[in-house]
């Protein structure tokens, strides 16, 4: 009895192991319940895609890390997944400053990029004071001896007031390989009395990448009266057909101007709903026909809640409500031969690791030719699916019970022999 309880706690301890899978082992493709097919084309290498489209991304995980792509003939495809958000990067060049100097009443700088400068098409430009408004001009030259003019008359700025201040030392011009820039900067006739200060000179490369966006509309949402903090009220529950990600809400109204209080929330959890925006909804003459859009940080969900206080005002008509989110954009190379038979992706894995290919280093953020676009199949059951076991505990509940019973006899037995040989020490 005595060794029933440590082994009973050994077990409880291994449990939970069980579970565990082995790192580095590989993950079967019994694995993933969900596949879509692809038809691959027949030309030679080049770079394909496809947008995720709302049956992935409710069945995939939240991060898209399951995702596993496979051609005809069962060999895996690398691939890169991009969210096309619509961002700019800019990356600062290195320069030598130099020829600062004075012409009537503009101040003027030189900078030299080195022998081989990298593209460039933005240069900032620092300037003392505060409170002026003051033209810039910048020229390039590949030799420093004939210039051409790339953006003039650009208006540089600065103001202040209540301890706040506003500015604009940006100038931008076309995409430049010059090896040498001229900035020239006039006097604000206002404030300066002479020619500005050049403090110093930035130029940057700055790359605008175009983003993607899709849309989910919402199935057919009824209207519910009911009330806001004592207001009469419109409530409209939505369903976006699938667990997707959005930033923003779309609705068609057809009335033609108003203004109504409004809030829009997370309702996955009826009990725990969360309030993702709020404010006015407002259309007015400018706006007429136009459909109403409401921004936010992306969520990831599929029922909402949006409430529309309308006071002694009559219901908004709303015709359809859609989510909108920034394409998640799966890209990967074609194979030169092409495998025979559709690719296929799989889905739907929790426990999947992310595949981190080495893919994503070769391929740009923008390629020089745009990817072709293959639309994805209807979701397929995977046969070769097999779900992962229960724990062992999960099968066999009455395990514990029994381990539980057994350490509790073991603990009985324990005391039960301490008292025994209590009693029996003879007494002083």
């Amino acid at each position: 009895m005595k060794r029933i309880f440590p082994t009973g706690c050994l077990v409880l301890a291994l449990l939970p192991a069980a579970r565990a899978q082995a790192p580095g082992a590989p993950e079967p493709l019994s694995a993933w319940p969900y596949f879509k097919e692809l038809r691959l084309p027949r030309a030679g290498p080049g770079l394909l895609d496809f947008v995720l489209d709302r049956e992935t991304l409710d069945q995939a995980r939240a991060d898209q890390a399951d995702l596993r792509l496979y051609d005809g003939a069962g060999r895996e495809i690398p691939y890169v997944l991009r969210v096309r958000r619509e961002v700019e990067t800019q990356s600062v060049l290195p320069v030598r400053e130099f020829n600062l100097a004075v012409e009537g009443n503009a101040a003027v700088a030189s900078c030299d990029l080195g022998p081989q400068p990298a593209e460039h098409n933005l240069v900032e430009i620092d300037t003392a004071g505060v409170d002026y408004r003051r033209l810039a001009d910048v020229q390039g030259s590949a030799d420093g001896v004939a210039w051409s003019t790339l953006a003039s008359g650009a208006i540089l700025f600065r103001f202040a007031a209540a301890g706040r201040s506003v500015e604009q030392s940006a100038v931008s011009y076309p995409a430049s390989r010059y090896r040498y820039l001229r900035v020239r900067v006039s006097r604000d006739p206002q404030v300066d009395s002479g020619a500005p200060q050049i403090d110093a000179l930035r130029v940057r490369r700055s790359v605008r990448m175009r983003g993607e966006m899709v849309s989910f509309p919402a199935e057919r949402v009824e209207r519910d009266a009911d009330r806001m903090d004592g207001r009469p009220a419109s409530i409209w529950r939505i369903d976006l057909g699938g667990r997707v990600p959005f930033e923003r809400l779309t609705f068609d109204v057809a009335a033609p101007a108003f203004s109504r209080p409004f809030q829009v929330e997370m309702a996955d959890d009826p009990a725990a709903r969360v309030l993702i925006a709020s404010g006015e909804l407002t259309r007015n003459a400018d706006t007429a026909g136009q459909p109403l859009a409401v921004a936010f940080p992306e969520r990831f969900g599929r029922r909402l809640k949006l409430t529309v206080t309308d006071d002694r005002n009559p219901p908004l008509g709303i015709g359809g409500i859609a989510a909108v989110s920034a394409a998640r954009q799966v890209i990967f190379e074609a194979s030169a031969p092409a495998s025979p038979g559709p690719a296929r992706l799989y889905y739907g894995n929790p426990r999947a690791l992310a595949p981190r290919y080495d893919l994503g280093v070769r391929i740009p953020a923008s390629p020089a030719e745009a990817p072709v676009r293959l639309a994805l199949s209807a979701q397929l059951p995977n046969p070769i699916y097999s779900p992962e076991p229960k724990p062992f505990s999960e099968r066999a509940p009455w395990l514990i019970y029994v381990v539980l019973a057994a350490a509790s006899l073991a603990l009985a037995a324990i005391l039960l022999s301490l008292a025994r040989a209590a009693r029996a020490q003879p007494q002083e």
